[in-house]
């Protein structure tokens, strides 16, 4: 009599590793929902343009935020038909995107009691670091990412661009707003140019990282480009004129990454 293997265990495996993929499309809708809550439950709306700090980009700037919030559902859904739901690579997305997801949520509820909250901060760091391994992984697979359907590839390369291009600037914005509130002076030109440098060399580093992702690049200039805008307004040019150097310096990064991929 021959033994043989019992399919049972294997389809339960199945079964469970597509509950993340699952949970990830909750927490991608999530991410709209629980910015309807701030909206309603925060004592006041996020302040933005040079009127609240020199390094906020101008109001409108912020609209990008719906991008990347329809990238991230786009993606979560694309990663859910049945036909690559067990695709393993598309699950080792799942993991940090998750995190992603849920540090939205949670940058809101800190920022809800202050955007000048130096609890944002760190908060904005449950972002930056799950996205960071995200990209990498997207690196380390980049042939076998080229193999798949083109909506998932530019769906995914979209969203990781795009949520890390402008969270790693956010943060520094943050940065100033928190620096601000502690008692640098707003019209400080040291200080502030400081912190412009530190978001040009993060993202020229990044550049590197992505291998010259032009998304990334793309909503880096965006981020930098209202930077100057507002710094601009506060009578501050030399802020303006760093915020476009490093628009610069992230360009060349990026050409170099993709001369040397």
């Amino acid at each position: 009599m021959t033994a043989t293997a019992h399919p049972l265990p294997a389809a339960r495996t199945a079964r469970g590793g597509r509950t993340l993929p699952r949970l990830l499309v909750v927490l991608a809708v999530g991410q709209p929902v629980s910015s309807l809550l701030f909206g309603l439950l925060s004592p006041e709306p996020l302040s933005s343009g040079a009127e609240y700090s020199p390094l906020v980009p101008p109001g409108p700037w912020f609209s990008i935020w719906s991008l990347v919030i329809v990238a991230s559902i786009a993606w979560a859904l694309l990663a859910v038909r049945p036909s690559v739901i067990d695709d393993p690579l598309r699950r080792r997305f799942a993991a940090p995107l998750a995190v992603v997801f849920v540090g939205f949520a949670l940058w809101l509820t800190v920022a809800s009691t202050g955007q000048s909250n130096p609890l944002t901060l760190p908060t904005f760091l449950v972002l930056i670091v799950p996205l960071l391994i995200a990209t990498r992984l997207a690196v380390r697979e980049r042939a076998a990412i080229a193999s798949w359907p083109r909506p998932d590839r530019w769906v995914l390369l979209l969203l990781l661009g795009l949520y890390l291009g402008w969270t790693s600037m956010a943060f520094f914005v943050n940065v100033a707003t928190v620096a601000q509130a502690a008692g640098a002076p707003a019209d400080g030109v040291g200080w502030q140019l400081g912190v412009i440098a530190l978001a040009a060399g993060a993202a020229a580093g990044i550049a590197v990282l992505s291998r010259g992702s032009r998304v990334y690049l793309v909503t880096v200039a965006y981020a930098l480009a209202g930077i100057a805008i507002s710094t601009s307004g506060a009578g501050l040019p030399a802020l303006a004129v760093a915020a476009l150097i490093g628009i610069g310096t992230t360009a060349a990064a990026t050409i170099g990454a993709r001369a040397i991929r």
